[in-house]
């Protein structure tokens, strides 16, 4: 399908890197976004976003991280971005969890430098952190931040340079297939239609795709930024990105000098098009985990707060499949609040879907078909 024309609605990271690799392959790309490149309202904005490879037993997903950092860094180097900060994962889980000891394990059979360290030995690399109360404690040394808006803002100079055309503040009311492609519906009135339409709307997949209804629900989520810290102790080369329990997670000091703390539990259903407040309750949340486990940022100025929202399906495994109703149109989404790591490999796996190529990877356990006989979350 070399110069296939192709729409691909929404322009987060996700959007983004599918329309980038099809200009690459030669399609003829228009990318729709409703508000704009790293816009603050959806996923894929902001200072920071991790990318680890601790993935308890899905071995998939882990090897599919190796290969995304591999990308992002040669996305770098073409864009002349620095795009990836590698700050190394500690993980505080329990040997019975399911995750950390079995993460561990698929690390090193793939050969990660991971490692499991005891509490006394986390105490002496790590002393920022109280870990005697956790049983199961990793480290591996390669992870880190990725930059989320510079990667954003990357991927569409990509797709520039090969002749892509992104069109901001432009809203799409429906998308159907049509024949063997794809039409899409504007709130302006204007309709467009093209060979295939890759549909990557993130919170707003509803919007686009009403019929028949993604299984997917948005909830509200938001990060807490902390400042005034010391250096020496929270900066990038002291202090770790790090999970605990695979409910809190944080980030070294970074952008303004900011460390950042978040809840990764899903938050409440909402409307997309509707706004939120921040929840001043997650922040003091966020503050009794610093006490108990990171006792010297606990008391920190709060320098501020973001928001976002997740598209969360009920296994939160991602959705990247054709519509049911025909393969013209190309479906990603339920990223579930962990997919912008994979920005750049799930392009290239739209890609493949769109383009009718092979997937770099299996895509058996993204497939819409596993929700059929399941009610929608």
């Amino acid at each position: 399908m070399s110069g296939a024309t192709i729409v691909v609605v929404g322009a987060g990271v996700m959007g983004l890197g599918a329309a980038a690799a099809l200009a690459e392959a030669g399609a003829r790309v228009t990318v729709l976004e409703r508000y704009h490149v790293a816009h603050d309202w959806a996923s894929s904005h902001g200072l920071s976003r991790a990318i680890r490879h601790e993935y308890g037993p899905l071995a998939q997903y882990t090897a599919m991280v190796a290969r995304s950092l591999d990308l992002w860094d040669d996305l770098a180097h073409k864009a002349v971005r620095r795009l990836y900060i590698e700050t190394g994962v500690l993980t505080l889980g329990q040997p019975d969890d399911g995750h950390t000891l079995p993460g561990l394990e698929v690390m090193q059979a793939q050969g990660l430098p991971a490692e499991r360290l005891s509490s006394v030995e986390c105490k002496r690399r790590f002393p920022q952190f109280r870990a005697a109360n956790f049983g199961a404690i990793t480290w591996n040394p390669r992870g880190g931040m990725l930059r989320a808006t510079e990667c954003c803002l990357a991927l569409a100079d990509r797709i520039r340079s090969h002749g892509g055309i992104i069109r901001e503040g432009v809203r799409v009311t429906r998308v159907e297939p049509q024949g063997d492609g794809g039409r899409v519906w504007l709130a302006s009135g204007e309709t467009l239609a093209a060979d295939r339409v890759v549909v990557a709307a993130g919170p707003w997949i509803a919007d686009a795709l009403p019929d028949p209804p993604i299984p997917v629900r948005v909830t509200r989520q938001q990060v807490c930024y902390f400042s005034g810290l010391d250096e020496e102790a929270f900066g990038v080369g002291r202090f770790p990105i790090f999970l605990s329990g695979m409910n809190q997670y944080g980030f070294p000091m970074h952008g303004p000098g900011w460390l950042k703390v978040g809840l990764h539990d899903f938050g409440a259903t909402v409307d997309p098009n509707q706004g939120y407040e921040p929840d001043m309750h997650e922040v003091e949340a966020a503050r009794e985990f610093l006490r108990a486990v990171i006792p010297g940022a606990a008391e920190a100025e709060l320098a501020g707060v973001d928001r976002c929202m997740y598209d969360v399906t009920s296994d939160e495994d991602f959705i990247l499949d054709h519509h049911p109703a025909g393969r013209g149109v190309v479906i990603a989404s339920g990223f579930s609040g962990h997919g912008f790591k994979f920005g750049v490999l799930i392009g290239r796996l739209l890609c493949a879907l769109a383009l009718d190529t092979e997937p770099e990877f299996p895509l058996e356990r993204f497939r819409l078909s596993r929700f059929t006989h399941e009610a929608r979350p």
